[in-house]
């Protein structure tokens, strides 16, 4: 689709400006160490893995499948972080792979030290690869997505948490979404 390239550039454009504006979190404490959940600085890397179910009308072909994410970005502040991201489920089906992704500029809001919740809008894409004859069929369109996780290993710049992300794409026919649940692994 043509017009998921002009927005996928304007996202790209607005996290490198959100990302080269960002300041060093703990300057912010300046004295003792900062409190626990609070030592998100500058820089922000991660991947999660887990499972999930692709959902969509009159799919035959929908279902359970493996979840992967990772995203890139960095803290605006200790509790709020902008990041670019990419996540999705495959499942194989009918000898082939059913597959639906999103590319996404997202922001992340810690609400408590451990509890976070996210928020992110870009592009979906749904798709079918054969493998027999190498053959993909997708359509890409808006997509918009949104998430919860809290961190249950804390430490000075890594986090563990358990994730639970949705995400919708609004291709013809009503559309395709996502539900999953993840093990997220953070540096910060």
């Amino acid at each position: 689709m043509k017009s998921a390239k002009p927005l996928a550039l304007a996202l790209g454009i607005l996290l490198a400006t959100l990302l080269g504006g960002a300041s060093r979190a703990e300057a912010q404490y300046g004295g003792p160490p900062p409190p626990r959940g609070m030592y998100r600085s500058n820089f922000l890397v991660g991947f999660a893995v887990g499972g999930g179910s692709i959902i969509a009308d009159e799919c035959s072909t929908c279902g359970g499948g493996g979840a992967l994410e990772f995203h890139i970005g960095g803290m605006v502040n200790p509790r709020l972080g902008v990041m670019g991201e990419v996540w999705g489920i495959g499942r194989p089906v009918n000898g082939g792979t059913l597959s639906n992704g999103v590319l996404l500029g997202a922001v992340q809001f810690w609400a408590t030290p451990m509890f976070w919740l996210k928020g992110g809008l870009g592009v979906g894409n749904i798709s079918f690869e054969d493998d027999v004859t190498g053959e993909s069929v997708g359509e890409s369109a808006l997509a918009i997505a949104g998430g919860a996780g809290i961190e249950i290993i804390q430490s000075y710049n890594f986090a563990l948490d358990l994730q639970f992300r949705v995400s919708h794409t609004t291709v013809p026919g009503g559309g395709a979404s996502n539900v999953a649940f993840l093990v997220g692994f953070n540096w910060y």
